[in-house]
Formats: C-alpha cells, structure tokens, sequence
C-alpha cells in the first residue's frame, strides 16, 4: 500500500481536543500555503509511481489518502481522480468530525464516495454521538466496505469504543449481523481482561486477544477493525517510546522492511518516502528518495542503499534489546522500538 499525505492540517488539533494520539502533524512547519496538496503534484507523484515498478505495485493494492484531515483539502476530489488513473484502489481517511451534511468536507467525501473509492475513519468518542455517528449512517448508505481504526488509551476505554460500534451495527440491522458478531467476540475477550488483569501488560493483552480477525465479511458488506494502542505525544510531536496502554513496556514494532519485504511506503506531502507501517511518527531516518524531486532511476538507488542502512541499524536494535538498552537510538536512524 501506498500512504500518501495530502493535507497537513488537522481539524482535531486546531480544536485543541488531541493530547494522547497516535499521530501528530509531521509537516507542522509549512506555511499555511502548503498545507494543501496541489493537484500539480499528485500529477507528478502518479506519474513517477507509475515508472517504478516496487510503488506501481504498492500501488495496485491500494493508494491510501491520509493527513492530518485529508477531506480538508479543497482539491481532494480532483487528486482523488489523479491517484485513480494509476489503481482503482483508492481511499481516503477521515476523521469523520464535520459539522453536518451540508458541510464542504461532507460533499467531498460524498463525491468521492460516488466515484468508487472509499472512506475509513478513526473513531473519537467526543465526536461520536454528535458528528460521526449520523453521518457514518450516510456513509454505509453509499459503499459496502469500511475499515475503522480504535485508538485506545487503555483497556476501559477499548471497551467503551468497542461498545459504541456494537450498538451502532446492532442498531442498522440484520444485514450486519457478521459484524455485530466480530464485534462481540472483541468485546468479550476484553471485557474478560478487565476483570482479570486490567493493569495488564502488552504481551498478556496480545496473547489473550489471540487470533480473532480483523475482517468481517459478507457480500453485502465488508468490514475491517485496526485496534491500535495510543502514545503519549509531546508539544513537538515526538512520541514516546512506551503506549499510554501498557505504559511499564516499551512498544516494539517488527518493521517488515528490514526483512527486505516493503508492504507500506508512507509519501510525506513534500515528496519524500518511508517505508513505514505508521503515517508518519515513528520517526524513521532512511529515506527512499522524494516522490516530487528524484528520478525513477534516482529513487531506485536510494531504495537500494537505504534499504542495506535499515538492516545494519535494526540490527543494532535487536543487539540492543539484548543487552537492556531498549529504547536507545543507533546512528543510522531506525526508531529504537523497531526490530
């Protein structure tokens, strides 16, 4: 998959409503006048991706539009249609906190939405009964799949959100039954944790959440969960290396590039390119080269060479964590909690 950011601002942060989160803004220090991705570049970003076979077919998975709030870009309809003459597989994240259906971030993804692609969201329990619940109706209305992402503080408020999208599927009707049973089965096994070892460490949660899927699904309508713990992020937008869940552990992370196996190349809206499993803030060092700038040839070369920096420094990583220095940066930038 291919992670492309299109928008630097964010909604939630201008309200001041995020303090744990599990992304910051990483291009906070544009101006205001390049907040917004321009159509002119997603024109040049398709045009390279279609010239380099390993993006073409990260590509072909699926191109995946992401922020900050991508659906506040006023051109996010017109990129949208770019990104889509190089896969059919195009989505959009959102936030889904918009006033109302008259809104213009609304109409964009209603657009969007009637051209084919699809909208998956973050679900935020202060924006829940007021914003996101009515429209997210709107939205199952208008495609059969969604894939939602919990962000979760701890085991409570996993729960809680667990319990928010059981009641809404209950509620929408026999047609999604599959999910309301995924559902359910999350919700249990969590529930079962709190009364057992709600102060619980992440390998324990892991290993008593098992196998359950992340899919539910019907040819009426297919559904994806992401459970993901939040992180405690500071003025400056970097995250700490333990999650607010399981906040005695450091949070280790298999990084799949370090095997040599790409699945996701994160685009920063400057161009350059990571191939990372966040949106962002894990603060990887090696570039790939720059989506905007670089040639096929040149991007080619920095895959190559950054690709032999990450296998030397997730090396060190591993001896790290040996030898009790968890969390410890090597000089060839890969994140401490990536092995």
């Amino acid at each position: 998959m291919l992670s492309i950011f299109v928008e630097a601002s964010c909604n939630r942060y201008n309200r001041d409503e995020c303090v744990d989160c599990h992304v910051y803004e990483p291009l906070g220090n544009l101006p205001k006048s390049e907040w917004h991705m321009a159509p002119e570049d997603a024109r040049v970003m398709a045009e390279n991706i279609r010239k380099v076979d390993s993006l073409n077919a990260l590509a072909q998975q699926e191109i995946n539009m992401t922020g900050g709030e991508a659906s506040q870009n006023p051109d996010i309809v017109e990129i949208f249609k770019i990104f889509r003459t190089v896969t059919p597989n195009v989505c959009l994240h959102t936030n889904l906190d918009i006033n109302s259906d008259q809104s213009k971030r609304w109409l964009r993804l209603v657009e969007i939405m009637k051209l084919g692609g699809r909208i998956d969201i973050t679900l935020y329990p202060v924006s829940w009964e007021k914003f996101q619940k009515p429209l997210l109706k709107k939205v199952l209305k208008l495609q059969n799949h969604l894939l939602v992402n919990v962000v979760f503080e701890n085991l409570q408020d996993l729960n809680n959100q667990l319990g928010l999208l059981l009641n809404f599927f209950t509620e929408e009707g026999e047609i999604y039954d599959h999910v309301v049973n995924l559902l359910r089965e999350y919700q249990e096994k969590v529930a079962s944790l709190l009364k057992t070892e709600p102060d619980c460490n992440e390998a324990t949660y892991l290993k008593h959440m098992g196998n359950t899927g992340s899919f539910a699904q019907k040819k009426e309508f297919t559904f994806g969960i992401n459970l993901l713990t939040a992180f405690r992020v500071d003025a400056l937008g970097r995250r700490a290396m333990t999650s607010t869940p399981f906040p005695k552990d450091n949070y280790l992370i298999e990084c799949p590039a370090a095997r040599g196996s790409i699945d996701i190349m994160t685009v920063r809206q400057n161009g350059d390119m990571t191939p990372c499993c966040d949106v962002g803030n894990l603060q990887c060092q090696p570039r790939f080269g720059n989506l905007l700038k670089d040639s096929p040839e040149k991007i080619l070369e920095n895959f190559e060479a950054s690709s032999k920096i990450m296998a030397i420094g997730i090396t060190k990583n591993r001896e790290n964590i040996q030898n009790a220095k968890t969390g410890e940066w090597v000089e060839e930038g890969i994140p401490p909690y990536c092995s």
